[in-house]
C-alpha cells in the first residue's frame, strides 16, 4: 500500500510533463510557419532543428558537468543511433513525403494511427494491459484529432498508395520514439537527447543535402526564428518529456496525453495566424480533451 501512494503522484507528475511536453510540440507549426516565409525548406527546417538542438545541448552539458554528460555505453548509443535515425531523421522525411503526395489533411490523419502503434508495441514489449477503456480512449482520441486538423473538410483529400504509405510509416516511427525512449529512463535526459539528435542531423544531412538552401536562407531573423523553435519545440519539449517518462508511466498512455499538441497547434492557428475555429473544430477539441480524461482513468499498475 505505501508503495502505491508514492508511485502515484510520481505518474501523475510524469503525466503532467508529458502533457507539458505536447503543449510544446504544438509550436512547431507556428515556427515552421515563420522559416518557410523566410524561404526554408521543410527537409531544410527539419535539418536545422535537429543540427542547431544539438550545439545548444552540446554547450549546455559541458556548462552543467563538463565532459561527464557525454560518457554513454554501446546500448545508449545504439538507441540513440535509433532514435536518431528512425524516430527523427525518418519520420521527418517520411511524413514530408506523405504531405506531398496525399496532402496534409489525409498525411495528418494517418499519422496519428502513432498511439496505436504506441499500444501494440507496450503490449508486446513492456506487457501491459490494452482493456476497453484504453481502447475507447485511443478511439476518441484519434476521431478527435481527425475533427481538429481537418475541421470535418475532407474535400482536399487526395490519395495514393505511396503517400497513404508514407503517411502510416511515419505514425509508426513517431510511436517507436515513445518506446525506445522508455527504455533510455536510465541516462541523463540531455545525453540521450544531443546524441540522437546527432544521428538524425547527420542522416536528414545526407538525404536532404540542405547546405546551398540555408546559405541562401541565412539571415539574422533566420537565426532568431530557429533558436527559438530547438529551444522551445525542440530542446524544451524533448526534456521534460524524456523526465516524464522516467517517472514509470505506462507507455501506452503517452501518446494520447501529449495529443494535447493538436489543441495547442488549433488555438496557435486561431489567435496568431487568424484561421477559422469552427463547430466541428470545437467537437475536435473537446474530443481530445476527454480522451485524455479516460486514458488516465485507467488506474496505474
Amino acid at each position: 500500500m505505501k508503495q502505491k501512494t508514492k508511485t502515484r503522484p510520481e505518474q501523475r507528475l510524469g503525466y503532467f510533463m508529458v502533457l507539458i511536453a505536447g503543449c510544446l510540440w504544438g509550436t512547431n507549426g507556428f515556427f515552421v510557419s515563420i522559416l518557410n516565409d523566410l524561404g526554408v525548406q521543410s527537409s531544410t527546417v527539419a535539418f536545422l532543428r535537429l543540427a542547431v538542438a544539438a550545439v545548444i545541448l552540446a554547450v549546455m552539458m559541458l556548462i552543467m558537468e563538463g565532459k561527464k554528460l557525454f560518457k554513454i555505453d554501446k546500448y545508449g548509443l545504439l538507441a540513440c543511433l535509433a532514435l536518431g535515425v528512425f524516430s527523427q531523421a525518418l519520420f521527418n522525411y517520411s511524413y514530408n513525403e506523405a504531405i506531398e503526395h496525399v496532402g496534409v489533411a489525409l498525411a495528418c490523419i494517418l499519422a496519428y494511427t502513432a498511439p496505436i502503434f504506441v499500444c501494440i508495441m507496450s503490449r508486446l514489449f513492456f506487457k501491459e494491459k490494452i482493456g476497453p477503456v484504453k481502447i475507447l480512449a485511443l478511439v476518441v482520441n484519434i476521431f478527435g484529432c481527425v475533427l481538429t486538423v481537418t475541421g470535418g473538410n475532407f474535400t482536399s483529400i487526395k490519395f495514393s498508395v505511396y503517400g497513404a504509405g508514407a503517411a502510416v510509416l511515419a505514425g509508426f516511427l513517431f510511436a517507436l520514439m515513445t518506446i525506445i525512449s522508455t527504455t533510455t529512463t536510465s541516462y541523463h535526459p540531455l545525453t540521450i537527447l544531443f546524441y540522437s539528435f546527432v544521428f538524425g542531423a547527420v542522416t536528414l544531412g545526407a538525404i536532404a543535402r540542405p547546405w546551398n538552401a540555408i546559405a541562401q536562407a541565412a539571415s539574422l531573423p533566420l537565426l532568431f526564428a530557429v533558436l527559438g523553435y530547438c529551444l522551445i519545440a525542440t530542446v524544451g519539449s524533448y526534456f521534460v518529456y524524456l523526465r516524464g517518462l522516467a517517472k514509470k508511466l505506462e507507455t501506452s498512455k503517452v501518446p494520447v496525453v501529449t495529443s494535447v499538441e493538436t489543441v495547442v497547434a488549433t488555438c496557435i492557428g486561431v489567435f496568431v495566424f487568424h484561421e477559422a475555429l469552427g463547430f466541428v473544430k470545437l467537437i475536435g477539441i473537446a474530443l481530445v480533451l476527454a480522451s485524455i480524461v479516460i486514458m488516465n482513468m485507467v488506474k496505474p499498475k
